[in-house]
C-alpha cells in the first residue's frame, strides 16, 4: 500500500529584497510503500532536506501534489497540517535534539504531551517505545550520561512513541562511528519489519544507504532512483 506520494513537486525560494530565485526542487516524483525503508542521498544543497521538510509538512511546495494515504494534503489548512504532522510523522535528527538535563522518560514523553492520548497511558507508551529500541533499562537515566548511540536510540524512541506511520530521519548516523551507525540502521530495519513503520532517511553514507530497500539520488533538485 502506498503511504506517501508526491507528483511534479517544485520548490522555488524567492528572495524578499531582490536577487535571484533558487529552485530547490524540480518536478520531483516520489512514492513510498508502507513499511518501506528508503534512503535519499545527495550532496549538501542538492535539495534532500527541503524534500524531507515538505514531506513532513514543515514546509510547503511551490507547485505539485502531495498525497498521504491517497489524500491530497498540500492545500490543507495550517491546523489540519499540524494534526497530520502529529499523527503521521516521527522525526530523528543528526544532533539528537534531546534535553540533556532531563531523563530518558521525560524526553520520550514530549510528543505525547501534544497528542490526544490520555496521560495515564504515557508510561506504558514510553516503555513500549524504549523496549523497541533496546533502551528500557535507561528510562530514569539523565540523557547527558548516555553515549551518542544511546542518545540516538532515545531519539528514535521519541519518534515512535506517538505511533506514527512514517519516520523522517535526517542524517541519523552522521555523528556516530560506523559500528554504532550500523546498530542504528538495524534499529530502523526492525521498526519497518516488526511494526510496519515507513522510514525515509537522508544520508551521505553509501554503506548506510545500502541497508535500505530503495535508494534515491537527488542532484540540483532532481530525484532519481
Amino acid at each position: 500500500m502506498t503511504v506517501l506520494e508526491v507528483k511534479n513537486l517544485k520548490k522555488i525560494y524567492r528572495p524578499r529584497f531582490g536577487g535571484n530565485q533558487v529552485q530547490a526542487l524540480s518536478c520531483v516524483n516520489f512514492s513510498v510503500e508502507e513499511g518501506e525503508y528508503v534512503a535519499i542521498m545527495g550532496e549538501s544543497g542538492s535539495g534532500k532536506t527541503t524534500l524531507l521538510n515538505i514531506i513532513g509538512l514543515a514546509d510547503t511546495a511551490t507547485s505539485g501534489q502531495y498525497f498521504l494515504d491517497g489524500k491530497n494534503v498540500e492545500s490543507a489548512s495550517d491546523a489540519k497540517q499540524a494534526e497530520l504532522r502529529n499523527r503521521y510523522f516521527g522525526y530523528v535528527l543528526q544532533d539528537y535534539a534531546l534535553l540533556e538535563a532531563e531523563t530518558v522518560y521525560e524526553n520520550v514523553s514530549i510528543p505525547l504531551i501534544f497528542s490526544k492520548k490520555k496521560s495515564k497511558s504515557f508510561q506504558s507508551l514510553v516503555r513500549a517505545a524504549l523496549e523497541a529500541v533496546g533502551m528500557e533499562n535507561h528510562i530514569k537515566t539523565q540523557v547527558s550520561k548516555l553515549s551518542g548511540g544511546q542518545k540516538q536510540r532515545v531519539a528514535i524512541a521519541r519518534a515512535i512513541v506517538n505511533e506514527p506511520k512514517i519516520i523522517l530521519a535526517d542524517e541519523p548516523t552522521g555523528a556516530l562511528d560506523s559500528k554504532t551507525g550500523e546498530q542504528i540502521t538495524a534499529c530502523f530495519r526492525k521498526l519497518c519489519t516488526e511494526k510496519g513503520i515507513t522510514v525515509i532517511m537522508v544520508t551521505h553514507d553509501k554503506q548506510v544507504a545500502e541497508c535500505c530497500d530503495s535508494i534515491f539520488q537527488i542532484s540540483d533538485g532532481k530525484l532519481q532512483k
